[in-house]
């Protein structure tokens, strides 16, 4: 397989395909979705990759990949985090708002 580095989320993977007696073996380890990509289409592994990342990029018009959703598929929580004992401008909550209704529309399209 080609995978990220030992993320936490890489962690979280590995150890779920343990729990199911997977053992993959990890032939090339990058944090870029295009580079994992590449060494997919080159044939070099297989890779489980987040929605996200492939959206981003012409997989799904491309007929060197074969992509099939995990069933039941994980849930990737993302958080916004700001300090509390500053103020937020119009310029930052209109970006939350944007980044929300962004969030929103993908989770839609998935």
């Amino acid at each position: 397989m080609v995978g990220w580095p030992l993320t936490y989320h890489q962690r979280w993977l590995e150890r779920v395909l343990a729990s199911g007696s997977a053992r993959p073996r990890f032939v090339f380890r990058t944090a870029g979705h295009e580079t994992i990509l590449s060494m997919v289409r080159a044939g070099i592994g297989s890779a489980v990759l987040p929605w996200l990342a492939l959206r981003g990029s012409d997989a799904w018009s491309d007929n060197r990949l074969s992509i099939h959703q995990l069933r039941p598929s994980p849930v990737r929580e993302v958080h916004l985090h700001w300090s509390a004992e500053r103020r937020q401008s119009p310029l930052v909550t209109r970006a939350i708002d944007i980044a929300i209704d962004s969030a929103n529309e993908l989770a839609n399209q998935m």
